[in-house]
């Protein structure tokens, strides 16, 4: 493996989303479209050659390779087969799941017409953990993204397809959707900070999360799922109980503080930008965004209760770019002086928070790793099925 390799690409894929969508994202038409072939291309390339990082990435790998179907994985499956079909191996495989995700992600922003300029500078890394680490998800999500658009044009049809496609991919993806799209009729306000706040630093500093292992027999008895995920169900103690608690997730005391203070900043700040300028296709995405944080800061240290917010908590670059673009657009009014007043404070919170995280990221990298440098497993399958075989 290479880190040198893997800062340069990744600080060049974060660095061309910030300019592209400070610059370009204003075309329309096709010369959108165009221009877009160049981000989305470095998105492709750069994501889909990672190797081995991401949950699940060598299970994914034997699963293509070597046809192993779920039966209840049906959009998956044939996505899969087509793949193989054409003769892709593994590689060319995650590069088109990659493709799938960026291209719907545009598609979805499109729809925020010149407020989403700022939007596409967040994109990556809001969406990032998503669309590598939980990969199936991933894909699914991507057509959540497709729900979003048909159902802000009503376009009943396409929209329940969308929808179709995505729980085939992952069914989980029905709680974001129903969240999503709940949401939307039943808040007509953003969620006021003097609430979100509150309820997130509670969770954050008083609360005790072995409560939520108590929740385990109310999952098993009362909640059905038709597929791969009620497994997780059916072994609530394992997964959901007092084991389940991952105490190795546990943040420390000034990266706690830290993320606190992002979100802490994205609720008043995306309220106020929501006051300002009204959106109701922003809004919505606020409202998830505010309680999926809020959610996953209380279920924090269990992994599938955050397979279940992370969708959620991902669509943060909507409000984030909102608040940029209500910032430049209307702080010189004399009665928009408080939201100038605590925009930098409150922006500088969350880009400290973003820089330290995907620092990280980029230049401590201990799993930093591409596909050309295990060229070799072509040619020798027993070094591979030993690589997975603690799967």
């Amino acid at each position: 493996m290479s880190i040198i390799e893997h800062i340069i690409l990744f600080s060049i894929l974060f660095i061309v989303y910030v300019f592209w969508g400070k610059n370009i994202a204003k075309k329309s038409g096709s010369a959108f479209w165009k221009a877009a072939i160049i981000p989305i291309l470095l998105f492709v390339c750069i994501t889909g050659s990672r190797y081995g990082w991401g949950n699940d990435y060598l299970w994914y790998r034997v699963q293509y390779e070597f046809a192993i179907y779920d039966s209840t994985q049906i959009a998956f499956n044939w996505l899969n087969h087509s793949l193989t079909f054409i003769g892709l191996n593994y590689v060319g495989a995650f590069m088109v799941y990659a493709f799938i995700f960026i291209t719907c992600a545009f598609i979805f922003l499109r729809a925020y017409k010149e407020s989403s300029i700022y939007m596409y500078c967040f994109l990556v890394p809001a969406t990032m953990y998503i669309s590598c680490h939980t990969i199936r998800q991933g894909i699914g999500i991507a057509f959540v993204f497709l729900v979003c658009v048909f159902f802000h044009h009503r376009k009943w049809l396409f929209m329940t397809l969308a929808a179709l496609i995505a729980y085939y991919f992952h069914s989980t993806t029905m709680i974001t959707m129903a969240t999503l799209i709940g949401i939307f009729f039943v808040l007509r306000n953003p969620i006021h900070y003097w609430i979100s706040i509150p309820l997130y630093l509670f969770f954050a500093f008083v609360f005790d999360v072995h409560k939520v292992a108590g929740i385990a027999d109310l999952l098993s008895n009362f909640i059905t799922l038709d597929n791969k995920f009620q497994s997780y169900l059916d072994s609530s103690d394992k997964w959901f109980g007092a084991k389940a608690i991952r105490d190795e997730w546990i943040q420390g005391t000034f990266s706690l503080i830290m993320s606190s203070l992002f979100w802490i900043s994205l609720f008043y700040l995306g309220y106020r930008a929501l006051k300002i300028r009204e959106n109701r296709l922003v809004l919505y995405v606020y409202n998830t965004v505010v309680l999926g944080a809020i959610v996953e800061r209380a279920v924090y240290l269990f992994e599938i209760f955050r397979r279940l917010t992370s969708p959620m908590v991902m669509f943060y670059f909507v409000p984030l770019g909102y608040i940029f673009y209500v910032y430049f657009q209307d702080c010189k009014q004399p009665e928009n002086i408080r939201f100038k007043k605590y925009f930098r404070v409150g922006i500088t919170f969350i880009l400290a928070y973003l820089i330290m995280f995907w620092g990280r990221f980029i230049f401590l990298n201990e799993e930093a790793d591409f596909f050309w440098y295990h060229l070799e497993e072509y040619f020798d399958i027993n070094q591979f099925m030993d690589q997975i075989y603690y799967l």
